[in-house]
């Protein structure tokens, strides 16, 4: 019989598919340089495809957390990816050494990847002006009434009480 393993997929497949849909793999491994020759596996697109996971799944942004998380998810970050994922790969110095070149002022990577996913994702319609609609919809907001002095001092005040 063989051995099965069983991990929470949660949102991780969606996260993944949109951020593989926005080509940030493809964009960061166009304008950052390939890793440094004694650091094997994944290319700096892939990490920041896993960081980005990692990040928008858990709201965390250490870096010395995501190893072990990607351990913990291996398959179906394998599976979702269809990368091969190795242990070393999401390591805190690898994962810094992308970010440290993504933020560097040496190379302008991260501006070109700004403006790249901008006019990916953003769209602009020539819309007609010759009609112009005005939406009318109201709205309430609650909150706090403005209480003068005397007001607090009332309703602070012990109540009186009244014989009769």
């Amino acid at each position: 019989m063989q051995n099965t393993t069983s991990e929470r997929v949660d949102d991780l497949p969606v996260i993944i598919h949109w951020l593989l849909q926005m080509q940030i793999q493809f964009l960061l491994d166009l304008e950052l340089p390939t890793p440094h020759g004694n650091r094997q596996g994944l290319s700096y697109g892939q990490l920041a495809v896993l960081l980005l996971t990692y990040i928008l799944t858990q709201a965390d942004h250490r870096l010395c957390a995501v190893e072990s998380w990607v351990r913990q998810h291996h398959q179906s970050l394998e599976m979702a990816t269809g990368w091969s994922i190795r242990d070393k790969d999401c390591s805190d110095d690898r994962l810094a050494d992308m970010v440290g070149i993504l933020g560097s002022s040496e190379n302008d990577a991260m501006i070109q990847v700004e403006t790249v996913l901008g006019q990916h994702l953003v769209k602009a319609y020539d819309l007609s002006t010759d009609i112009a609609r005005c939406d009318t919809t109201s709205l309430s907001v609650y909150h706090q009434p403005q209480v003068d002095n005397q007001q607090v001092e009332q309703a602070l005040s012990p109540p009186l009480l009244h014989k009769g």
